[in-house]
């Protein structure tokens, strides 16, 4: 889901991806990833900066973590909170300000990175366009609280690995802790560099999220705010005193740095 990873067999820095694809977890094609489904408490593959897991009662509690937690876990709660009449997101059941912790709902559907590996990339990235161009419509004033400087509400981490899609809409947009206003530039090409970096094989389906989102924002423009992103991640790593995610986003820096479109 989000930036900095925590996955279940290993902690690093997103899923390996372009970098190493074998040591991506194989979707588990035809099986759908529940919020919510009942079962004892477990861990869920696709939770990554934080502790996520599934309780017995089908909801799932997230736990922040890091020196920025309450600011993150508090930019969480006031998306899901007042965009959840306008944008599909997981409804709140409880938020804890001590742990800080926060309990979502129920909501199904499969994750869009599953689905692009099964080869459905063309649809994943038509409903992601679709849905960044709702997004870009809501004023930034709506969401008091959110901090930053520009002309509409940005995701942070928009792009296949926060969503979920069932049947063909996206049932849930997941992970809004790095949410700020900012540039519409910014979440269009994070998606793309998730894209490029982590299913390679799918770059000619690009197109139907440039066109579904209705930007005019050309490669240069788009790049730039690649290399501007893989920084601020990168500092993230260093924060966290990974050396070994650090040097991974580096060299996703400089890769980024090369690409041509």
């Amino acid at each position: 889901m989000a930036i900095l990873s925590m996955g279940c067999e290993q902690r690093t820095l997103f899923q390996n991806g372009a970098e190493s694809r074998s040591a991506r977890p194989p979707p588990n094609a035809g099986t759908e990833r529940h919020i919510g489904q009942d079962g004892e408490v477990s861990r869920l593959r696709h939770g990554y900066t934080n502790h996520t897991r599934r309780l017995p009662d089908g909801a799932i509690e997230k736990r922040y973590e890091g020196s920025d937690a309450p600011e993150r876990s508090q930019r969480e709660y006031l998306c899901l909170t007042r965009l959840g009449d306008r944008l599909p997101v997981p409804p709140v059941i409880e938020r804890d300000t001590s742990g800080p912790s926060l309990i979502v709902g129920e909501v199904s559907g499969t994750h869009g990175q599953d689905l692009i590996e099964l080869g459905r990339a063309r649809d994943v990235l038509r409903l992601l366009g679709s849905l960044l161009a709702r997004l870009q419509e809501i004023d930034p004033g709506s969401v008091h609280g959110l901090t930053g400087s520009g002309e509409v509400v940005v995701h942070g981490d928009f792009g296949p690995q926060n969503v979920l899609i069932e049947g063909d809409r996206i049932s849930a947009l997941l992970d809004w802790e790095f949410a700020h206003v900012g540039q519409p530039v910014e979440d269009l090409a994070w998606a793309e560099w998730i894209v490029r970096m982590h299913h390679p094989d799918h770059l000619d389906a690009l197109p139907e999220l440039l066109q579904a989102a209705h930007l005019d924002v050309g490669w240069p423009d788009r790049q730039a705010a690649m290399v501007t992103k893989c920084p601020e991640v990168l500092r993230m790593a260093e924060v966290a005193g990974s050396s070994h995610d650090a040097e991974l986003w580096r060299q996703r820096l400089r890769l980024t740095e090369r690409w041509t479109e």
